[in-house]
């Protein structure tokens, strides 16, 4: 943004402003697939600007911080680093960085859920720049107001503002902006079926990005123009528009968009020339893999899935469906990782806003400091009791707030993606078997690949409705004396089949007299979770054992279920030691949620017993927990 509204605002010298700059770039370049970087970069340039005592390139790094913790879905934070730039633009009076910020800012209000907050800020800028006669700035704020409207779900209002603001602009000066402007107004008159509509703007925007040099945008507005052709049917020229895209991609190097025009193309001949089709997702595949660009690679292998039905390879299919879901779930776990490091920066956000703050106080700065001199004396012990107090009820809410965020979002994790997938999967199975003829082996193939996903499915249910109970109604503890050994023996039986199918022995050594005073239900859970577990994680033709010791001083009975597979990471252990097991894969293939293992720490630790692990990775594990003695 260029400083025309405070003349007296000292620029730093151009090298300390090009160093500034060069930490922005590359923050920006790391933003998408390495946001530690990003943030690396941004930490950077901001102690840069504060050493240089520069405001603005503070403002300027601050907004990267508000830009990738927007792309990672850290709103809220977002939100405040937006603010402590608009405060800054307040602070050196340049009207139009405060503006743009204003409307920035509105747009992060609704992307947070905040609709109605976002609104009424942007009608406020909307009336102060169309007072102040902006036309640039009214352009920028109709299309924040429909962005806002799209994310409220009202695409109609969305399109009336976004076209008013295509209409006032006008296009005589074609930027990417622009070009983009019209690839929106196209894409949401396809969803709402005005085909006709959508394809004149992205006529105009392929007449407009070509004259303007603007060649990624011109690719883009030519496979637009293309899939809205296929959809209505009209392969041919749908066909023409993928190729010239594909000309274009290769002609200004754009690898990605090279990718999704052998995706368009591929689509407008799967039904006359297949195996041609086939050829052409291949080749965006392995532009998708060299550019690492996952999500790309997951849609092109269901495009993959798609015409290998459609020729009855359903081997091929399956593989390929496999292949999207895997994408899709190391995407998942790497967008979660890459939030938690994106949440790291919030230190430089308390020290951005301390700085605003101290140069919005400046003037009363030694008043302040002349009443805190004389209220000394007598309030210093008052107000260190009461920061204590603070301290100590603000680290116990956040760490219970902490731990209820990490089991909201495990629960919504699992109902949104480990449900939603073997579920999904079973559906496009039966669609398969409804539709097609298929021989004994291939249908043999098919239901058991049926059963291991409705077996996920029903596994990740009752553990989910196990927890929801004991999170709505407590945990109902009926304590009596049992012998462990007998449940165990009765776990052994109906884990029998799931220890077969990989030639696991199943050993009972606990002592056939010991006595344990809890409650058998909750043994009951405990046990065959950690049984069924060590199964899972242990090698065809292994062992597990559920061994006993007494731990008389502490009158404690100590339970372990060991198995000698492919054990626990150091990382993993340290997670469960807070709160539980992430998402991991057994020896065979088998998926598990970690869900069950927390909800038995919860039910050992209502019974009066802790639980913990020893591993060492490749070489085993073992799980042990306590349990009161009983009485004979």
């Amino acid at each position: 943004m260029q400083n025309n509204d405070n003349n007296s605002y000292v620029t730093p010298n151009q090298v300390d402003s090009a160093r500034i700059r060069s930490y922005e770039f590359k923050s920006a370049m790391y933003q998408a697939k390495r946001p530690d970087s990003a943030v690396h970069y941004a930490t950077a340039g901001l102690k840069l600007a504060r050493k240089l005592k520069d405001v603005k390139g503070e403002a300027l790094m601050m907004n990267r911080f508000a830009r990738i913790n927007e792309q990672y879905g850290n709103f809220g934070l977002a939100v405040k680093y937006q603010q402590g730039i608009i405060k800054i633009y307040n602070h050196l009076q340049m009207r139009k960085a405060a503006t743009e910020g204003n409307i920035n800012l509105a747009v992060l209000h609704a992307e947070e859920g905040h609709i109605k907050q976002a609104r009424h800020l942007l009608s406020k800028v909307l009336n102060n720049v169309k007072n102040q006669k902006d036309t640039s700035g009214i352009v920028k704020a109709l299309i924040a107001m429909g962005e806002v409207a799209e994310l409220s779900n009202n695409p109609k209002q969305a399109l009336n503002y976004l076209e008013k603001a295509e209409k006032m602009h006008g296009g005589d000066e074609v930027t990417d902006a622009y070009v983009n402007l019209l690839g929106k107004i196209g894409r949401l008159h396809s969803s709402l079926n005005n085909h006709g509509r959508a394809m004149d703007y992205y006529s105009k925007g392929i007449q407009k990005s070509i004259k303007g040099g603007h060649s990624k945008g011109h690719a883009k507005m030519l496979n637009h123009a293309g899939r809205v052709l296929d959809s209505l049917g009209n392969k041919r020229e749908a066909l023409q528009y993928h190729q010239e895209g594909l000309k274009q991609s290769r002609v200004f190097g754009l690898p990605e968009e090279e990718a999704r025009s052998l995706m368009g193309i591929a689509s407008s001949l799967k039904v006359e020339d297949a195996e041609g089709s086939i050829l052409h997702l291949k080749n965006a595949l392995g532009i998708a893999h060299s550019i690492g660009h996952k999500h790309l690679a997951a849609e092109i292998y269901h495009s993959l899935s798609d015409i290998y039905r459609q020729q009855s390879r359903y081997a091929d299919a399956m593989s390929a469906l496999q292949e999207h879901h895997r994408l899709l779930d190391s995407l998942m776990d790497a967008n979660r990782a890459h939030k938690i490091a994106v949440l790291q920066s919030s230190y430089e956000l308390a020290q951005s806003r301390l700085q605003v703050e101290t140069l919005e106080l400046s003037n009363r700065e030694k008043t302040y400091q002349r009443n805190l001199l004389i209220c000394a004396a007598t309030g210093v012990l008052l107000i260190l009791i009461i920061l204590a107090w603070n301290y100590r009820k603000n680290n116990l809410l956040n760490k219970r707030l902490e731990a209820s965020n990490v089991i909201k979002d495990k629960l919504f994790s699992i109902i949104g993606h480990d449900l939603r997938n073997p579920i999904g999967g079973l559906t496009q199975l039966i669609g398969v078997l409804r539709e097609d003829e298929l021989d004994k082996q291939e249908r043999d193939e098919m239901l058991a690949e049926m059963q291991k996903q409705g077996n996920i499915t029903l596994d990740i249910l009752n553990a989910l409705l196990k927890w929801g109970e004991s999170q709505l109604k407590g945990i109902d503890l009926s304590p009596v004396n049992f012998k462990p050994t007998e449940v165990i023996a009765r776990n052994f039986t109906a884990l029998q089949t799931q220890a077969a199918e990989k030639d696991v022995a199943l050993l009972n050594e606990i002592q056939l007299d010991l006595l344990v005073l809890g409650d058998v239900n909750h043994f009951d859970f405990i046990s065959r979770n950690l049984i069924s577990n060590a199964i899972k994680f242990s090698y065809k033709g292994g062992k597990v054992e559920v061994l006993a010791t007494v731990d008389h001083p502490n009158n404690m009975a100590v339970f372990e279920v060991k198995d000698y597979g492919k054990g626990i990471s150091i990382q993993q252990q340290q997670r469960f030691v807070k709160t539980g097991m992430e998402i991991a894969y057994g020896t065979g293939g088998e998926k598990g949620t970690g869900l069950g293992l927390m909800l038995a720490k919860e039910f050992v630790v209502a019974n009066k017993g802790r639980m913990w692990l020893q591993s060492i990775e490749g070489a085993g594990a073992s799980f042990f927990f306590s349990f009161p003695l009983g009485q004979h």
